[in-house]
């Protein structure tokens, strides 16, 4: 029905070709994991119309409606646009960004969502040299996987700690899923080594003896997970939250403009040298 040009180019419009290669699956992109009640009644107006009454879920937060007739799509993509629903997110550009539940979340750091639709509004599929994947998680739990993406946010709190209000009561120390924390004669002990900024002991401590030094997030590159993986690198400084976008608008676009075609963030360290990237990245962030 469609030749291979065709394909490809529905693809960029997230009309995805079914094994059975008659008919697609059309994506539909979340704002950082949500859909609003009438999106959704949308989706399913086009799942019940043009599909088989059904939809899946994605592992970056889309919606799929698969299904649809080849000879629909522009019927599809007409009544998605009167419907105000966005439909993509494929090929070599920004892929759909996704975020935990941190801006809610009791454990989260940073406004999680809110970073993630700044983002998505400046860069959600502005093309790059591969595929390029973006993830904001809220603390070290790292629900969304941070870690191994092309660029991942974590959200952290940094804590100090003022022995003179500490009465021993042993809330942070119960709250230390690392035991980083342990009571000895009625006054905290922090094991710096064993605690990575969740930010549970600043939560759980009523007297102001464990306190926020600092809050904000790291932001990690060239991370990735598939037929092979690796951790991103952390870049070595906590980011304020209004620092954020402009970061990663810095980081995309030396990517953009060092890379080449195929090759994703964790290639290019690979061809030019973790070491020289990341020292160009930073003099790019901090001078």
């Amino acid at each position: 029905m469609f030749n291979k040009k065709k394909i490809a180019e529905l693809k960029g419009f997230g009309f995805l070709l079914q094994n059975d290669n008659e008919h697609f699956s059309v994506r539909f992109i979340s704002k950082a994991g949500n859909f609003t009640t009438s999106e959704m009644e949308s989706i399913s107006k086009i799942a019940n119309k043009y599909g088989r009454g059904y939809i899946g879920l994605t592992t970056r937060l889309s919606i799929e409606v698969p299904w649809i007739n080849g000879n629909d799509i522009e019927s599809v993509i007409k009544e998605a646009k009167e419907l105000g629903l966005t439909h993509g997110g494929t090929g070599k550009k920004l892929r759909p960004l996704v975020a935990c539940k941190g801006t809610i979340c009791l454990h989260g750091n940073i406004d999680t969502q809110g970073i993630c639709n700044k983002l998505a509004e400046l860069h959600f599929a502005q093309d790059t040299p591969s595929k390029c994947k973006v993830t904001v998680t809220g603390c070290a739990n790292n629900c969304s996987k941070a870690s191994l993406n092309d660029i991942g946010i974590m959200g952290l709190t940094i804590p100090e700690f003022n022995l003179d209000k500490c009465v021993g009561c042993g809330m942070c120390a119960n709250s230390c899923r690392q035991k980083a924390l342990t009571v000895i004669d009625k006054k905290i002990v922090f094991d710096k080594s064993k605690c990575v900024d969740c930010g549970n002991c600043v939560r759980s401590c009523k007297l102001g003896a464990a306190t926020c030094k600092k809050k904000g997030a790291q932001i990690y590159i060239g991370g990735r997970f598939g037929r092979s993986y690796r951790f991103g690198t952390n870049l070595g400084k906590v980011f304020e939250e209004d620092e954020i976008c402009n970061a990663v608008e810095k980081i995309l676009n030396y990517y953009i403009e060092n890379g080449i075609p195929g090759e994703r963030i964790c290639h290019l360290m690979d061809r030019l040298g973790e070491e020289k990237v990341l020292r160009d990245i930073c003099n790019l962030l901090f001078n």
